[in-house]
């Protein structure tokens, strides 16, 4: 049987930004789930999308920095870092398409927030400023072992199902969040601080999104899950 293409959107290196740039995790995860994942490219024409979702069965929009806030009303924050604007100009282009075909799609950090936005939610750009009862540090601390802690799952959603469990141990790599949630959005999970750590939409074949990294830890179960669901819903019959 013939896997579902799995389109994986890409960085870039830091210092010129001239180089396409994806962590093996994300295809490791994806082939690990059952599908065959392809990277794409974000510096082209925005005219050629139709025809690179034409190649998809699904797609994963991946992790990386910040996106320009103007697109929720806001400026700037100092401490942001400035994502490459191709990419952002891109993945808004290209996840419109992917809603209009109704086309199963996962999102991961940057992925999450970029759903978020799209459906004209809204980011807190810096979680160490934003004032809440019993904040966690949602940051990788450099020079120790990346930051875990639990998130409460609402077990009657999609997402929820696949990750079986009420309460799951994740990573945390961000120092962003959702603080509008966007249309017709639901919560799937949340920290213990509150902030929001999975949401899906409920009326599509899969619209769902994850804060934390489920790449870097896809070998235990929890965690490739959101990606062997994005690969069953993406499955032509």
């Amino acid at each position: 049987m013939k896997r579902p293409v799995i389109g994986l959107t890409t960085d870039y290196n830091d210092e010129k930004q001239d180089r396409y740039l994806s962590t093996m995790s994300y295809a490791a995860a994806i082939e690990k789930a059952g599908g065959l994942p392809v990277l794409l490219p974000y510096a082209i024409d925005q005219t050629l999308i139709p025809q690179y979702v034409d190649l998809l069965d699904g797609i994963c929009f991946s992790g990386g920095d910040d996106m320009n806030p103007v697109r929720y009303g806001e400026e700037w924050h100092p401490k942001v870092r400035r994502m490459d604007p191709r990419r952002e100009a891109f993945e808004f282009a290209l996840i419109a398409e992917v809603e209009k075909r109704r086309m199963p799609a996962l999102g991961v950090c940057f992925g999450s927030q970029l759903m978020n936005v799209y459906r004209g939610g809204s980011l807190t750009q810096f979680l160490p400023e934003h004032a809440r009862e019993s904040a966690i540090e949602h940051r990788r601390i450099p020079d120790q072992e990346p930051t875990r802690h639990p998130v409460k799952v609402d077990t009657s959603t999609q997402l929820g199902k696949v990750l079986g469990a009420s309460e799951i141990s994740v990573n945390t790599y961000h120092k962003q969040g959702v603080n509008k949630l966007g249309k017709g959005l639901r919560i799937v999970a949340t920290a213990p601080d509150g902030v929001i750590e999975s949401f899906e939409d409920p009326t599509l074949p899969l619209f769902a999104a994850v804060q934390w990294h489920p790449e870097r830890l896809f070998e235990e179960r929890e965690h490739l899950a959101p990606f062997k669901l994005l690969v069953e819903k993406s499955k032509n019959d």
